[in-house]
């Protein structure tokens, strides 16, 4: 069964102890890596098939913590030495408990069946893949060795639930440099909270997701080892051996310093990272100061004009009168683009600097390097911002129907796409030049979800974005969501016709109407809802 801190953490909720049954194993909610410690029991002796499966599900949710050495001892002896848990975990929702179910034995030999809501799965590289919540069921072959009942030849892989999962797993980021060299860009991934600056020490040595390949250049050379004693942590400073050549130029030599302390400072016990390469220190000096951004401006558009909000009223950006959803540069406030009745405008100090036929109806994006996107159909989007005027960008994936909105995450390096009748939300790189300048919208995933449609979508980091998601006869919902992580929503208070936010999803403007028809532009701060300036028709935030 579950012990130690679980069993502490429950206690703490209670005024007495419940004397009306026996102790049972129990699953508890926990926030996502929080570091709870997990312990297990072996098989019991005499166990029946389906008990010795159901405590094996639960071996397996303090496997992490052990080295699934617990989870073993319910394996055949020849499985024990076989198994590679750590091949795929299969998520199930912690609120649907395991159906465990044993057929009829055969001799020496039964199946048992376990049937789960499954949720996500996680992949040997710590990537994880979201799936429409549906049931999953495997089934165990047991056959008996002295007579008690073990699991025999199962599958390369786990089952836990969600809460289990967040409970001993770390969302963490991989940084790998832009191939132009100018910013990281991050590769979400699930590793085990225990030992995790020597997990994400491997997953640099390994290099970036595939799909991350147009954008990035693992600064680590190829054929790098890690030593057998992998990484040392010491009062704060993590010390990093290589077997690898020293970089011959500086700049390689700073974006190695730069991918491995971005990504190993992550870890709550690492300050600091010291590199040595083939027993040469690598001089930490000239690391590269990564480009600022923020989200937090928040521009809006009235009868009079489009200008930048602030408790003191509206400061005019242009006097402009038919705009809407309009939004500013996430590195340049005075960079400012709209959405007019024949297409989008843009202009930097109230100069025109861009303007893209077309209908953009949810609005621009601007990214960080000034290229302002705006109208597009379903193979392209049209960019603007450049001394050329207008030009094309090619967007994968044009069997999934027309675009209706391109939103570009704050490093420039994603793309969030609306697209499609029953509209849908899709990841993907965004392919540039040595100067910035766009190429492709590449390697498009679609965001999976239970049920509904898009509204609109809307970056708050480079790493994380929500959604309003809509289903018949249901509230809006705001669906926050980190690349590579796992949902959460809650409801809005009025039917949305647009949504952005600032730099958190709790930073959010929303458009649309409430049950009575009436109009309605809400800002929300923190858990509370307000009503935007009265002048105000739409707002939206930086980006």
């Amino acid at each position: 069964m579950l012990l130690a801190v679980a069993a502490c953490l429950a206690l703490a909720g209670c005024t007495s102890l419940p004397t009306s049954s026996a102790p049972a194993p129990f699953d508890v909610s926990a926030r996502d890596g929080s570091g709870i410690q997990f312990s297990a029991e072996g098989p019991s002796d005499g166990a029946d098939a389906a008990t010795l499966v159901s405590d094996f599900l639960l071996a397996c949710a303090a496997g992490p913590q052990d080295d699934y050495a617990t989870a073993r001892l319910f394996l055949s002896a020849t499985s024990a030495r076989s198994w590679q848990p750590e091949m795929e975990i299969l998520i199930y929702d912690t609120d649907a408990a395991p159906a465990v179910t044993a057929g009829s034995e055969n001799g020496s030999e039964v199946d048992v069946t376990v049937s789960v809501l499954g949720v996500a799965s996680i992949d040997a590289s710590g990537v994880l893949t979201r799936v429409a919540a549906s049931t999953v069921t495997r089934t165990f072959s047991l056959v008996r060795e002295d007579g008690q009942w073990r699991i025999n030849s199962p599958e390369n892989m786990v089952l836990m639930s969600r809460a289990s999962f967040t409970a001993s797993f770390s969302l963490a980021n991989l940084y790998f440099p832009t191939t132009e060299g100018g910013d990281l860009v991050a590769d979400p991934r699930w590793y085990p909270s225990r030992r995790l600056a020597s997990h994400l020490l491997a997953g640099l040595v390994e290099g970036p997701r595939q799909s991350l390949e147009p954008v990035t250049a693992n600064a680590i050379p190829a054929g790098t080892t890690v030593p057998s004693q992998g990484l040392d942590v010491v009062d704060g400073v993590a010390r990093v051996e290589l077997n690898a050549v020293v970089p011959a130029t500086e700049g390689a030599r700073a974006n190695l310093a730069w991918e491995l302390t971005r990504t190993l400072t992550q870890v709550a016990d690492v300050s600091q990272v010291s590199v040595s390469l083939s027993g040469d220190v690598l001089d930490a000096q000239g690391i590269p100061v990564p480009p600022t951004y923020s989200l937090d401006t928040l521009v809006g558009a009235g009868p009079d004009g489009v200008g930048i909000v602030s408790s003191s009223g509206l400061t005019s950006l242009t006097s402009t009168t038919d705009a809407s959803n309009p939004t500013v540069s996430p590195v340049d406030p005075s960079l400012v683009a709209w959405s007019g009745t024949d297409g989008v405008y843009a202009h930097r100090g109230g100069t025109s600097v861009a303007f893209l036929p077309g209908q953009a109806p949810l609005g621009p994006s601007v990214d960080r390097f000034g290229w302002v996107w705006g109208p597009a159909t379903a193979s392209s989007v049209s960019v603007g911002g450049g001394v050329d005027g207008a030009f094309s960008v090619s967007v994968e994936s044009e069997s999934a129907g027309e675009i209706h909105a391109v939103r570009i995450s704050p490093d420039g390096t994603r793309a969030l796409v609306l697209r499609g009748s029953e509209a849908s939300a899709w990841v993907g790189v965004v392919e540039r030049d040595a100067s910035g300048r766009p190429l492709a919208i590449r390697s498009l995933e679609q965001i999976p979800l239970e049920h509904g449609q898009v509204v609109d979508a809307s970056w708050t980091t480079s790493t994380g974005f929500v959604l309003v998601v809509r289903t018949t006869g249901e509230d809006d919902q705001l669906v926050t969501l980190p690349l590579g992580g796992l949902p959460s929503n809650v409801s809005l208070p009025i039917r949305v016709t647009s949504m952005s936010a600032g730099g958190s999803s709790s930073v959010v403007v929303i458009s649309g109407t409430d049950a009575a028809g009436k109009a309605q532009v809400l800002i929300r701060s923190g858990a509370l809802w307000q009503n935007a300036p009265e002048s105000l028709t739409s707002a939206r935030y930086a980006g």
